[in-house]
């Protein structure tokens, strides 16, 4: 019936959403990709305001290296990580 209907429509919303807005905040669809994307962030940001270069700035270099380290993930791994980097309460 309809309310069956609805709820497949928020549950698939939802999923949109969810995989949607990482992937455009990252320009990323591949969850280790975006993994590498992360660590490269965090390990630059700290460094760049060191040297006052801009931490969104991220070098290439930095995220292939980034890279190397994800692709020994799986794509369920790097999604487990992600997630524990964004839902940990650890991070302000």
């Amino acid at each position: 019936g309809k309310p069956m209907r609805a709820i497949l429509g928020v549950i698939l919303l939802v999923l949109i959403v969810g995989v949607g807005l990482p992937a455009v905040w990252h320009g990323e669809v591949d969850p280790c990709r975006m993994l590498a994307k992360d660590m490269a962030h965090e390990a630059y940001g700290p460094l760049a305001e060191l040297v006052g270069n801009d931490p969104d700035d991220v070098p290439a270099s930095m995220e292939s290296s980034m890279r190397l380290v994800t692709s020994q993930m799986s794509a369920r791994e790097c999604t487990e990580a992600l997630w524990d980097r964004w839902t940990s309460s650890e991070r302000n």
